[in-house]
């Protein structure tokens, strides 16, 4: 992933249905301002609201609405590594471009689980991977030295959304796994 790439919300209509014209008109509207990639179903986009259905269809429409023209993402974070991975297995079947991943939801793993659990997600889908360390959204704090094991033993792991705060890690990061693309997020 090169650029800037956005992590897009879910809109819904007065019925609390997702409003599947409005997610594909922010789409357009995005591409048409020069974004590099999108992001559906991330810690942005209502993923924790959303049914299985409901994930699936968002993440068609906005498969659909980028057209092939930039990559799309989607966030398959889960409480459980086979959510993790049905979601994984739902984006690859859309036709994503690859997959963003938290650690588990409402548990902090140790460092052997997390490998773990990495390691069946990239199991279930050849998506390149995303591994997002976001401490506020997931309740876990992978340190560089946690991140850069999982990256180099799940072969589908491209790149990590590093959203801790601490910019010291980016360059750790960088130092650690030269082959993977470390994303900055969060402000």
């Amino acid at each position: 992933m090169k650029g800037v790439t956005t992590a897009i919300v879910t809109p819904f209509a007065s019925d609390l249905t997702v409003d599947h014209a409005a997610l594909q008109a922010e789409v357009n509207r995005l591409l048409d301002d020069g974004i590099h990639g999108i992001v559906a179903t991330g810690t942005m986009g209502e993923a924790a609201s959303l049914s299985a259905e409901d994930r699936r269809a968002v993440v068609a429409t906005a498969v659909t609405a980028a057209g092939g023209r930039v990559p799309v993402y989607v966030g398959v974070s889960a409480a459980t590594a086979r959510q993790a991975c049905l979601y994984a297995c739902d984006a690859a079947q859309a036709g994503a471009d690859g997959v963003m991943v938290l650690p588990p939801l409402l548990y902090r793993g140790d460092r052997r689980e997390l490998l773990d659990f990495f390691a069946r997600v990239g199991e279930a889908t050849e998506l390149p991977m995303m591994v997002y360390n976001n401490p506020e959204a997931s309740g876990s704090d992978m340190r560089p030295d946690v991140l850069a094991e999982i990256a180099h033993r799940v072969p589908n792991v491209r790149s990590c959304k590093e959203c801790s705060g601490d910019a010291r890690r980016i360059a750790e990061l960088i130092a650690l796994c030269p082959e993977i693309e470390v994303l900055v997020g969060g402000d």
